[in-house]
């Protein structure tokens, strides 16, 4: 019979003594780290940091961040110890400040006033802001390294966002494309595949994280050409993009598969951006052609990953 050890819960202050010195450090580096972080996985976003410890009248927010691919902003406010109400006051103090769309909190323990207040407000404010409480967790097996587990306690819920919204406030295209994501979603949550889960929208698109900071692929409805097609956005490396270019060649036989190069651009922001794309046909409101676009689009997510990362860090 096979013997196994047990999970030995750990206090976090073993690891971090600080919440502002140590704790959010050392988050926002794994933020910021190639790939996608345990945290973006569990909040299903795809998180670019834009300031730590940014001022907010008398106060700090521990990360200000934003979601990649719409821009959305995110306070984070970390805790140490179990949940208070200064803590609570302080993250939705901090979101009006910056105008959030997003809180996360994270603290190892949650008292029950805290996680109601948390469940509440996702219940009865506006769709589009969302809140998560999420438990920081420490565990070790015996003498193993210690290992970091983020525990979403309370989150928004697709099903409550749905239900909230008035009748025709989703137009009959918006709401399919927001099935079509769902279905792909719950795809890649069964696959064995490098792609990674993300929460749908009634949108074109749907981002994932490709494992190389200021880089990231989207697959994409186009309706009025009939196309499904996947994206690697290229956020600011115009050299780079140009340099991939000179070896479409090669890329289009390791992809066997067409590209298609987007033209260089200049965002709101002052940052060039483009992008390299693979397409083919399809008609989503054919439900019975999904299965086979899926199949499709997790095996060109397959193909992106095994041929682009290693590329694209050498640029």
């Amino acid at each position: 019979m096979p013997e196994f050890a047990s999970l030995e819960p750990q206090d976090v202050r073993q690891y971090w003594e600080h919440e502002e010195y140590d704790f959010t450090p050392w988050l926002a580096d794994e933020i910021e780290t190639e790939g996608a972080s345990d945290l973006e996985d569990v909040l299903g976003l795809d998180v670019e940091i834009i300031e730590r410890e940014k001022s907010v009248g008398k106060y700090n927010v521990d990360i200000y961040a934003q979601v990649v691919d719409d821009g959305r902003t995110i306070v984070i406010e970390n805790q140490l110890q179990d949940s208070d109400h200064d803590h609570l006051g302080k993250a939705i103090a901090y979101a009006a400040g910056v105008d959030a769309d997003i809180i996360v909190w994270l603290a190892p323990a949650f008292n029950d006033e805290h996680r109601d207040a948390m469940q509440w407000l996702n219940e009865n404010t506006r769709e589009g802001i969302d809140l998560f409480a999420i438990r920081l967790e420490v565990w070790r097996i015996e003498s193993s390294p210690p290992a970091v587990r983020f525990n979403a306690i309370e989150q928004p819920s697709e099903w409550k966002e749905k239900a909230q919204r008035s009748r025709g406030e989703l137009s009959e295209r918006d709401q399919l494309r927001e099935e079509f994501w769902t279905a792909f979603r719950d795809q890649i949550e069964e696959a064995s595949t490098p792609l990674s889960s993300r929460k749908p929208y009634p949108s074109h698109y749907y981002s994932n994280p490709i494992g190389v900071g200021g880089y990231h692929m989207s697959f994409y409805i186009d309706e009025d050409e009939s196309e499904l097609g996947l994206e690697l956005i290229f956020e600011d490396d115009a050299e780079g993009f140009e340099e991939l270019r000179d070896h479409a060649e090669e890329l289009e036989r390791e992809l066997d598969a067409d590209l298609y190069w987007g033209e260089l651009r200049e965002t709101r922001t002052g940052k060039m951006r483009s992008e390299l794309e693979v397409k083919r046909d399809a008609d989503i409101e054919d439900r019975e052609q999904w299965d086979e676009y899926f199949d499709w689009m997790l095996e060109q997510g397959r193909r992106f990953h095994e041929v682009f990362p290693e590329r694209l860090r050498q640029l």
